[in-house]
């Protein structure tokens, strides 16, 4: 099961020199402290170029 699933994309400006890009992505409980943050390296855009990302949240339910 997903209960939350968001895609998009980011395109890097057609002129310019390449940028590098990461993604972050942070965990907060119910009191809104954080319980955990993890950056994943996207690595470097040329200009003009786009990446897709999809962001997801799988429920495992224990076997019963």
């Amino acid at each position: 099961m997903t209960p939350l699933r968001v895609e998009g994309a980011i395109r890097h400006p057609d002129n310019g020199e390449p940028w590098e890009y990461s993604v972050m992505i942070s965990v907060r409980n119910d009191r809104g402290e954080e319980v955990t943050r993890q950056v994943v390296g996207v690595g470097a855009l040329q200009p003009g170029e786009q990446r897709t990302f999809t962001f997801a949240v799988e429920v495992f339910a224990p076997p019963e």
